[in-house]
């Protein structure tokens, strides 16, 4: 099953609804990238946040502001990108919102993990790719390599620096896990409607919890993150 898709025409996210036999409650994945069109994740979020609960991410840490230099010093205004937007305040949407991330001073636990000379290159080399980014991405740089299925491919298997993506990814998707876990079981029987709003590649554990819960991906529907296409320069 493929969630995102880089092609000459642009970069597309899967948005897919899931569905049970034996649950009446459903759930709307939204797999999100950290830059995209403003149409993109305007209308991404107005949908996600009519639904009855919204599980979102966000880890705040200078940790991870320092990590994040390498994509938010971009030149937002020639890429006519916007960076993702922050999750809106609880008492501007409809949905009940849980943060379903880990607090700061877990994911400092996990990152005290990675022996230091791995943090070290990883903290020097963000704002080195930010700056090199910011004269020299584009469109089509940002979306190379971005295609991502559910199953991990050979390159990704052989990954060199597994304690980090550990730190990063791998218990950041138990937490989503736990969070869609408890919520589902709290149901009761509801037609309640559950969407997820989280980075592509955690996106793969929600699906491998929902496949053992007995629920199938009853809709997809393709969203365009941006196009390759005429670029609008904003100033």
């Amino acid at each position: 099953m493929q969630i995102l898709e880089s092609s000459v025409l642009g970069l597309r996210t899967a948005r897919m609804v899931f569905r049970a036999r034996n649950s009446a409650a459903s759930v709307t994945l939204y797999p999100m990238v950290h830059v995209g069109e403003e149409r993109f994740y305007k209308e991404t979020y107005e949908e996600a946040f009519s639904h009855d609960i919204v599980l979102v991410e966000g880890v705040r840490s200078s940790v991870v502001w320092s990590l994040t230099r390498s994509y938010r010093w971009l030149d937002f205004g020639r890429l006519g990108l916007i960076a993702q937007p922050k999750t809106p305040p609880q008492n501007s949407v409809a949905a009940r919102i849980v943060q379903a991330d880990l607090t700061p001073d877990e994911f400092h636990r996990e990152w005290r993990k990675v022996s230091l000379p791995l943090r070290a290159a990883f903290l020097t080399a963000s704002p080195l790719y930010g700056l090199h980014g910011r004269y020299f991405s584009s469109r089509e740089r940002l979306a190379r390599n971005m295609c991502l299925e559910d199953r991990q491919s050979a390159d990704e298997s052989s990954r060199p620096f597994e304690p980090v993506h550990h730190s990063v990814i791998h218990m950041r998707d138990k937490r989503l896990v736990a969070c869609m876990a408890a919520e589902l079981d709290g149901a009761n029987g509801s037609d309640m409607r559950m969407a997820i709003v989280y980075g592509a590649r955690h996106m793969r554990a929600a699906l491998r919890e929902l496949s053992r819960r007995g629920f199938h991906c009853s809709q997809t529907t393709w969203r365009t993150i941006f196009s390759l296409g005429r670029l609008k320069t904003v100033r």
